[in-house]
Order: structure tokens, then sequence, then C-alpha cells
């Protein structure tokens, strides 16, 4: 789920707190065969299935790799009297399999902004995936520019050893480099600073009680030359100041590298803090499986994620959940694409889009979030929101709509008259911050988000057929 401008949003940030780059509106395109073949079969008569082909090599060399997760489909004569979509019979969708994905991109991997080199290693191993399930696999490369936080924190003490940190700028901090001696204020309220020698100072505070603005203000009141504020749980974190803006570099840092920090306080020692967001050229890509000459049917995801933490439920849950999609529905005409770089603004989905005749597709079902259930939404177009919703009654899941400035890939194949949804399990403040790990995801929610996805597959399958 994008987030513009980066740095990640602070914990408690809304669902899909992004700006993506178009506002959509809904595209009505005729869907009338899939409200009129709901019933018809997805297989032929004496149960034959489709023989798979041997898959292409993919268009970079590290993604030939095969994880042990997943199964070569099995082969079986192929049935010719028909035209209609006919998914791959293997066996049936596996939780604990989209598990496996989702272990692999969020905790092996981890972190995966765009255009980084976990994001590199994430798209080799969706890759393998879809090789391994018998799609034609290739990696496609992109061009982005980009906002990425540039802040950096070092300390030279006094002996001459050096010492640098990873912070992320607090959204309404100053753009500013400042150095100086260490001083520790604890929470940072007017009771912790009395007494201390903050003038040109650097302030390393403590996360909590008070909001990062008020400690962020008593700390210019104090004469302090930037502000460092360490995390109370582990791992990194991002913030803003709220409705005001500061005057001196205000950054955060993990908990861990404030206990780093905190014995060099009140030392000889040279603090030197930047906050900054800087303008990159990068290279993201998608990952796209093909089943056939011509993409009839899309499902995808995107796979990367924001800086501040390893992005479990938002996206690796989505994009695991798609890839056993594909490995039990390959079928002539499906496509899978694993965007890159939609974090940042729906680059991925609108490069391919940009790229790509579009002009035989029916469908695209796109999965953003299936980890956490909360509220769980269709989003999109009305005409096959419709038949989706009505497929799926009695499981947990309604038509709805994104909040304000928020959206997801579906509405890039949306603009271009793609009959295109959005379906996901619902809201989740962890999303954006490093709490969003796999202990995030729940095993249950992704059972019901597989069953929910299954369904509306074999839906749009079936209609479109």
């Amino acid at each position: 789920m994008p987030e513009l401008p980066p740095p990640p949003a602070p914990a408690g940030a809304a669902l899909h707190r992004r700006l993506p780059r178009h506002s959509p509106g809904l595209i009505l395109a005729p869907l009338a065969a899939i409200t009129l073949l709901l019933a018809a079969a997805c297989t032929s008569t004496d149960g034959a299935t489709l023989a798979p082909e041997a898959p292409a090599p993919t268009t970079e060399a590290a993604a030939t790799a095969s994880p042990t997760s997943t199964e070569a489909p099995a082969t079986a004569t192929a049935d010719t009297t028909r035209t209609a979509p006919r998914a791959i019979g293997v066996d049936s969708p596996e939780v604990d399999r989209v598990l496996a994905h989702l272990d692999e991109l969020a905790a092996t991997i981890g972190s995966r902004p765009a255009g980084s080199e976990e994001e590199r290693q994430a798209a080799t191993y969706i890759a393998g995936v879809l090789e391994a399930a018998g799609y034609d696999t290739t990696i496609e490369p992109f061009q982005v520019t980009t906002r990425v936080d540039g802040s950096t924190l070092s300390v030279e003490t006094a002996g001459g050893e050096e010492i640098a940190v990873r912070p992320f700028m607090m959204n309404g901090s100053a753009a500013a480099e400042a150095a100086g001696a260490m001083v520790y204020g604890g929470l940072g309220g007017p009771e912790d600073l009395a007494g201390l020698n903050v003038e040109g100072h650097v302030l390393l505070l403590d996360r909590g009680i008070l909001s990062f603005g008020e400690k962020t203000r008593n700390a210019e009141l104090a004469g302090a030359v930037a502000v460092v504020i360490a995390n109370n749980e582990a791992g990194p974190y991002g913030g803003n100041l709220g409705s005001r803006s500061a005057t001196i570099p205000v950054v955060s840092i993990s908990r861990e590298e404030g206990e780093l920090l905190r014995p060099l306080a009140g030392t000889d020692a040279s603090v030197t803090v930047r906050a900054a967001i800087d303008r990159v050229e990068a290279e993201s890509r998608n990952v796209v499986g093909r089943s056939g000459d011509v993409c009839r049917f899309y499902i995808g995801a995107h796979y990367d994620s924001v800086p501040a933490g390893p992005g479990a439920n938002d996206n690796a849950s989505g994009t695991a959940l798609m890839l056993e999609l594909a490995r039990t529905h390959r079928t002539e005409g499906l496509c899978v694409i694993a965007f890159g770089a939609e974090e940042i603004g729906l680059f991925g989905s609108q490069d391919y889009v940009a790229t790509n005749d579009l002009s035989d597709a029916r469908f695209m079902l796109n999965f953003d979030m299936a980890g956490r259930l909360d509220d769980a939404l269709i989003i999109g177009d009305a005409a096959l929101t419709d038949v989706l919703v009505t497929s799926l009654e009695g499981l947990p899941i309604r038509a709805g709509q994104f909040p304000p400035f928020a959206s997801s890939d579906h509405a890039t194949f949306l603009n271009a008259g793609v009959p295109a949804v959005t379906i996901t399990s619902g809201d989740d403040p962890q999303i954006h911050t490093s709490r969003d790990d796999i202990n995030n995801v729940s095993r249950a929610s992704l059972a019901t988000m597989l069953e929910i996805a299954t369904i509306s597959l074999n839906t749009a399958l079936t209609g479109a057929g």
C-alpha cells in the first residue's frame, strides 16, 4: 500500500494512506458474460485437464532458483473441444503454502522498499515460485524516481571511534543538519529537561507519554540543535510532529540504537544529525508469469514494502496468497503479476499497463493485504464487485471503498478499461511500521482470505469463459 511521500507513517497510521498518481473513476465495462455464466463449469465433462508447457527462462539469470515450497503441476491429456478457461488441476489451495511464502518474503528477506536489493531478492524468489508452477516467467525492470529518507546520524567518540545508526526523518522536521555533544533527556517533558544543559546540544529522548510535537517544542525551547527519539519497543519506526513544523532536525531511531547511544550522552562524543528526504533514480521490477500467448485474465499483488518494516500484511500476505492461487489455477490466458514500487505511487502497475496490450483482458483481481481480517472489502469495478460479492455470500466480505486519496494497483487497470477490483482483509493499524512483521499475520485470517480469493477467481474465470 503506497505512502507518499516517505518517511513511513507513524504507528497507528490508517489503512492505505497513499497518494496515487491517478484518481480513477469506476469504469463499468460490460460484464454480462460473467453475470450470465455463473453456473457454467470450468472443466470439461470428461475431467481432462490441460498439459502444462515447459516454462521459458526468466530475463534475469538469478530468477531461475525454484523454492522448495512449491511442486511442479501434474500433467494430463489436453481437451481441445472447449474454449472456456480451465484451471489445471494440482490440488486444493493450502494455507500453509501461503504462510511459507509470506515467511520467506517478510521474515527471511524483510523490508523490501522500491529499488532496494531486498526488493530484487523478492522478485527473484517470486519468479522461481511461478516457474515451478509452470508459468513462462519474466522479470521486467523499470525506472522510478522516488523520494527516500536520506537521514543520517553519526557519532565520533573522544577516543576516535565512529558509530553510525540509521534514523528516519520525522514528518514536520526541518530538513537540516546539526552537530553537538549529546544530552539524554528522558521522555522530554519540562521536568525531565529542568537542570540539564541542553543549549547547543543534540537531545536524545525516549518515545512515550508526550507526543512527538510536544517533545520537540520542549527541546527547541531548551535550545537543542537536534532531537533524536528512540523507540520504546524493538525495531525502527516513523512518526510526525502533528500540526507543528520544527526549526531543527528531528529523527527517530530504534530502541536498540537508543541503547547504543545512551551511554555516550554527557561525554565528549560529537554527534551529527542530518534529516533529509532525497530524490533518487532507482530500478524496480515487475514479475510476470504467463500461461499462454495472450493475457486474458489477471491476478496481481504488490510485493514491495515501506522501509520502516518487513511488510508482512502489507503486502507479503497478498503476494503469498496470489502465488498459491497461481499454483492451483494455472489456466490458458491467466497472467500473474507481482508489482514493484506500489508503495511510492503504483509505478509497477502503471509501467505494465503502459507497455502491454490489454485489449484481450477480461478482468483483473488484485490482492492487497490478506493477513489480518477486519471488515474485508472488495473495491473497484461495480459490476464485477457485485458478481463476486454474490458468489461469496456467507463469507465475511462486502463491497466497499478506500478512504480518500487511497487506492491500489487495480486502479491502473480500471483506468485502462479493464474490469478490476482489489480484495483486501481490511484495516490494520500496524502497516507501515516495524510491527507489521510475521506476528502481525493470522493464519485463520489467511485461510479465510484464501477461500474468498479462490471462490472469486473461480467465479471470474467461469463468467469470463
